[in-house]
């Protein structure tokens, strides 16, 4: 029969070596789950097949591009890095006739300060004048919701002296509530907006060096980039994001120039709008090509070539990314595009998706 004393030794190396024992499997527990991990990294399982729930797509229709120079890769990267195989498009509806076109455009025009009836130039196209100081004239598509507003500041030169802009973040903020006020402001533009300082020259709009010597100002609104979150970040993390591109690419979807009148129809010089509605909340995944097979089609003579300020033969292109094109006339479709980047504003795109899924 065991003593007291041998019990006791006994229960001790239990202990001992049941603690050493609890601590080796929670060590190889840790250490299975991490190799488990790293093994996923490596080799992850495949992605679901893309969804393509809008069937065969309409082919991008880029403007015409002329005068192409010859484009030579130049990256940071030495060659074009790897993409994802996948991009999201969304639903962009095209705008149809209905009866409450000419009601919806009227009461647009209102808010402008266009209280004359219009002159009706066919079903769609409307024209309201003000036989005004400035001679104010405003041209609007009833169906799209596009418009232009012009106004000849030339006719009262008093209009350049009144230059009192304190900020670029005041004359923003100033804008943007003046286009919520008239119900033009889009929750997806604001936040991107790009600031040109102008100055009266002889008549016509120069460019002015600083806000301090700005005449007049201009402000281009742009769509908000879409930001893909990591959907395994507890932190929603922003994983990429894609910004939209325009046909010219420094002319935002609306354009708005202002005087430092104090006087509302006196403040804005002109507008030129060209929102189209996205509907984010229905779309579907599309394969897209690589970046090799839509720099090979640029080569060739496919995309839209956007010069800038170049004029040389030669264009070296330093950087390529995917974003979204914004065309003037909707497509139906929000379509991913490869953007490429050269110096002095030079871009060219692509359209994204794979040939198979385009018309």
């Amino acid at each position: 029969m065991a003593t007291l004393t041998e019990a006791s030794v006994t229960a001790r190396k239990a202990i001992k070596y049941g603690a050493i024992g609890f601590v080796a499997i929670t060590i190889l527990w840790y250490l299975g789950v991490a190799l488990v991990k790293y093994y996923q990294a490596l080799n992850p399982p495949p992605l679901p097949n893309p969804t393509v729930d809008f069937g065969v797509l309409p082919k991008v229709n880029f403007p015409e591009s002329a005068d192409r120079p010859k484009m030579v890769l130049e990256l940071p990267t030495g060659g074009i890095q790897s993409f994802v195989d996948r991009m999201t498009v969304y639903s962009e509806p095209v705008k149809k006739s209905s009866f409450t076109d000419a009601e919806k455009g009227i009461e647009t025009a209102a808010a402008l300060g266009f209280l004359f009836k219009p002159e009706i130039r066919n079903e769609s196209n409307y024209i309201w004048t003000v036989q005004d100081q400035l001679n104010s004239k405003l041209e609007m598509n009833i169906v799209t919701g596009h418009f232009v507003l012009t106004r000849q500041w030339q006719n009262n030169p008093a209009l350049a002296a009144m230059a009192s802009f304190s900020s670029d973040k005041t004359v923003i903020t100033e804008t943007e509530n003046y286009l919520s006020k008239v119900g033009l402001l889009n929750s997806d533009i604001v936040g991107v907006e790009k600031l040109t300082y102008l100055k009266d020259d002889g008549g016509k709009f120069g460019t002015a060096l600083s806000l301090s010597d700005s005449d007049f100002v201009q402000i281009d609104l742009f769509r908000k980039n879409i930001d893909e979150i990591d959907p395994e970040s507890k932190a929603k993390e922003i994983k990429a994001s894609y910004p939209f591109y325009r046909p010219n690419p420094n002319k935002g979807l609306v354009r708005v120039v202002v005087s430092g009148s104090k006087n509302v129809n006196d403040k804005v010089i002109s507008m030129d709008y060209e929102y189209n509605t996205i509907n984010y909340k229905k779309n579907g995944t599309y394969p897209i090509k690589t970046g090799e097979e839509a720099w090979a089609e640029l080569e060739s003579g496919g995309g839209f070539v956007f010069r800038g300020d170049s004029i040389a033969n030669e264009m070296k292109i330093r950087r390529v990314f995917l974003g979204y094109y914004d065309p003037e006339i909707s497509l139906g479709y929000t379509m991913p595009i490869y953007i490429f980047l050269g110096d002095q504003n030079f871009t060219a795109y692509v359209s994204a998706v794979a040939d198979k899924w385009v018309e």
